[in-house]
């Protein structure tokens, strides 16, 4: 009989097991997706990660509850949708290729081919790192890239439905603009920063005679003020409305009005409307009806001052504030620290936005509010304080979705449009279609008659990624499966990523098939660096979960991972994984001992089972039912706990010790309930660690080629006895108390020794049926029973 290593090894066996799982006939048994299957259906939507090249720890965490949760559907009998797909258009690639690779944009046709090359590139790194982590997904059938031809068309083909549905215009406004990535940007994709800066208090000359202070963050867009406002309510300015106030250093004459919005205890209660400085100046300029007068061009460059010209916004705001001083118009700074609208969506950006007046292309959104605030109530989250937080989005929601992207590598929105800004689309039967290069459906605009030009702007890549689930389910090009899977079972994804992916994926799902995109949306926290604070290189908390795989194995990571409440923030470390490594090592152990006793046995159930084996099993009777209903609430930490008080602390430290002896006697009730105990822990363990619960499996068991061919375990055949499950909780008491005093006398767990036990006459009479037992696995040579209150013993050497 083969003689089993005598630790185990991570090295030795996850590179097998991930290699077998990528052949072709383990993932035509395994993991393909049946259409034409009778079995239940299981659709699990997984983010299509950013094509970054490195599977940092929050990849890590999402694919291994994915990898869990696809895992434990197959071992339940369901068929399987188990997606992975490449969010491939982002502008973190047009900005490797530039400034990285040297290739100019103007060089549109090799900028694009090496955008693809890059991505390519960065998905191999990644795929490798993810399959490093046992994770399988169904690669073979719904491996997607947003810059395909049969994505991009899905792509269009949506917004060409939208548009038909009256949703999709283009119109001129302001944008939100990030001037360092150059490109308009989404409501969803900007939020707040605290940063450090100024409050200028200017006197403003008043064409009456005297003045008015306002204070301001934005001197530098003096030049851009339409109007002062003050706060009706306000006593000190009430004199002054109607009247006119002249710009410092421009000269230019503006009038002073009332509106409520203006707060009277920021700064002096008097406050500049600017074109544009924040979302605010946007809702008065359309209030009153007041001219624009754009400041900041498209690179964060001012402009039409003539004197701060060419100046970024920062080197403009520090000179204007001198010139204000020189002049006299300055009546005091402040330090301060507020609020800045910034380009959050992206961490590695975090710039501060202007607001430009630009041709965009934008999707109703905010007619549609009300319908959304009723519609998200039909998914069901998890956990359930997440959807207060997509609510929370929706009511928030000021601007209709800009879709427009002033970039190349991206999904080309499939429309022209003419110097009336009517959108024209393309033919379905075109698509995928670049507007750029082919001619456009009718020649000229049928709204008005005006030539029309091609619409060079690319899309949102949240646009790319909202039709996940129409792309995968088949909306458009299958309806057997549309039949079958939609709407998805369950959408998984982080809480940074609500408003985007989430809110944009419903939205869009909802408005163009009718129906919300999940029944049940899964959305976990974040993982923390092992300060418990957000990773971050330039803290040094960063920590990949490559780092030290080949150390703990992708076992260990994926169990550390899982050990947290859905939905919370944990922090990574190291010494944790090292603790699960330590548990995978007693598993293996265990399995070790078992070997020889049950592998290649039939282990038929005896008709007369042990007290001990009648104990375990109700033991074993709780702990399936639990893991298993813990699997479908994605509890996966309790299912860590129980292992640790079921299996280490009762099965390996307990039961184990307990029938060793009777294992070599051949005790058929012994080695029946250790075979079964062992194999339905084999299989419940499996989703979560999946690399050595197939070797295990292969070794002992391996009546099939998987432990994803099996079933989960059933317990209908376990009746539970009070009786026996007291008597154990007896013996593990007496077990910890003979234990304990062989340590206090210095004796070894080998010492032969005397027990004299005393307790409550119940818990004596349980020791008693067991007393053979008791014997032969602590070593004693005799008991002696006195009843009292409480348990306790007293031991002497043989």
């Amino acid at each position: 009989m083969e003689e089993w290593p005598k630790h185990y090894s991570p090295k030795d066996i996850e590179p097998k097991w991930q290699k077998l799982w990528l052949t072709q006939e383990y993932w035509e048994k395994i993991f393909k997706f049946d259409e034409n299957s009778e079995k239940p259906v299981f659709f699990i939507d997984t983010p299509p990660p950013f094509t970054s090249g490195e599977l940092h720890m929050g990849h890590a965490y999402w694919v291994t509850i994915a990898d869990a949760m696809a895992r434990f559907k197959k071992l339940q009998g369901y068929n399987v949708l188990f997606p992975q797909g490449w969010d491939t258009q982002g502008l973190p690639t047009e900005l490797k290729v530039q400034y990285k690779l040297g290739i100019p944009k103007e060089n549109r046709e090799l900028f694009l081919k090496k955008c693809v090359e890059w991505t390519e590139d960065m998905i191999g790194k990644m795929k490798s790192a993810m399959i490093r982590l046992g994770y399988r997904p169904n690669w073979e059938q719904f491996e997607y890239r947003t810059y395909h031809p049969n994505y991009r068309r899905v792509i269009q083909r949506s917004l060409i439905e939208m548009h038909q549905k009256g949703m999709i215009r283009m119109k001129q406004g302001p944008v939100y603009w990030c001037p360092k990535c150059e490109t308009a940007v989404a409501q969803s994709e900007v939020g707040y920063l605290e940063k450090q800066g100024i409050l200028v208090y200017i006197g403003f000359p008043l064409k009456e005679g005297g003045e008015i202070v306002i204070a301001t963050t934005r001197p530098e867009l003096l030049g851009a003020t339409q109007a002062v406002a003050v706060n009706p309510q306000d006593e000190r300015y009430k004199n002054l409305v109607g009247k006119k106030a002249i710009l410092p250093l421009f000269e230019k004459e503006v009038q002073i009005i009332a509106d409520p919005d203006v707060e009277k205890d920021f700064g002096t209660g008097a406050v500049m409307i600017s074109t544009y400085g924040d979302p605010q100046d946007i809702r008065w300029q359309l209030k009153y009806s007041l001219p624009v007068t754009e400041l900041v061009d498209e690179r964060g460059r001012i402009k039409g001052t003539g004197f701060l010209d060419g100046l970024k916004v920062e080197e403009a705001k520090k000179r204007i504030v001198e010139l204000l001083k020189e002049k006299g118009y300055v009546r005091k700074i402040e330090t301060i620290k507020h609020n800045v609208l910034s380009h959050t969506e992206r961490s590695d950006c975090l710039s501060p936005i202007e607001f430009l007046v630009k041709e965009q292309v934008y999707i109703d959104v905010v007619p549609y509010k009300g319908r959304l605030l009723e519609e998200y109530k039909k998914m069901n989250f998890k956990p359930q304080r997440m959807a207060g937080k997509l609510e929370e989005w929706i009511n928030n929601i000021e601007w209709d979705w800009n879709i427009s992207r002033q970039r190349l590598y991206g999904t080309p929105l499939p429309f022209w449009y003419c110097d009336n800004l009517h959108l024209v689309p393309a033919d379905i039967s075109s698509l995928p279609v670049d507007p750029t290069k082919s001619n456009p459906p009718v020649d000229k605009c049928p709204h008005c008659g005006l030539p029309l030009k091609p619409l060079t702007h690319v899309a949102d890549v949240w646009v790319d990624s909202s039709v996940t689930v129409l792309y995968l389910s088949g909306f458009y090009e299958n309806k057997l499966r549309f039949n079958k899977t939609f709407p998805a079972d369950v959408r998984l994804q982080g809480t940074d990523i609500i408003r985007t992916w989430l809110f944009y994926t419903f939205f869009r799902t909802l408005m163009l098939a009718g129906n919300v995109p999940f029944k049940r949306v899964v959305i976990h926290g974040q993982v923390l660096g092992p300060d418990g604070t957000r990773m971050s290189k330039s803290k040094g908390n960063n920590v990949s979960p490559m780092d030290r795989i080949e150390e703990f194995g992708a076992d260990a990571i994926r169990m550390t991972l899982l050990d947290a409440s859905i939905g919370d923030d944990f922090p990574f470390k190291w010494d944790t994984v090292k603790g699960k490594k330590l548990l995978l090592q007693k598993l293996w152990n265990a399995s070790r001992l078992a070997y020889p006793f049950i592998h290649g046995r039939k282990l038929d159930r005896p008709a007369m089972l042990h007290p001990i084996d009648q104990w375990i099993l109700a033991r074993h009777k709780e702990f399936v039912e639990k893991t298993i209903q813990a699997y479908e609430n994605q509890d996966f930490f309790v299912i860590l706990s129980m292992l640790y008080e079921y299996f280490w602390e009762t099965i390996a430290d307990e039961y184990l010790e307990l029938i060793k002896h009777r294992l070599f006697n051949d005790d058929k009730s012994a080695i029946y309930t250790l075979g079964r105990i062992l194999k339905d822990i084999i299989i419940l363990l499996h989703p979560i660690a999946p690399h050595i619960t197939e070797e295990i499996y292969s070794l002992i068991f391996g009546e099939k080629q998987s432990v994803l061919l099996e079933s989960l375990p059933s317990t209908d055949d376990i009746k539970v006895a009070e009786d026996v499950v007291r008597m154990g909780d007896s013996v593990k008491k007496f077990n910890s108390l003979v234990r304990t005093n062989k340590v206090k006398m210095r004796m070894s767990m080998n010492s032969q020794i005397k027990v004299e036990v005393q307790g409550p006459k119940q818990f004596l009479e349980d020791l008693m049926r067991v007393e053979d037992d008791l014997k032969k696995t602590l070593k004693i040579t005799e008991i002696t029973y006195r009843e009292a209150e409480q348990p306790d013993v007293k031991i002497s050497p043989a």
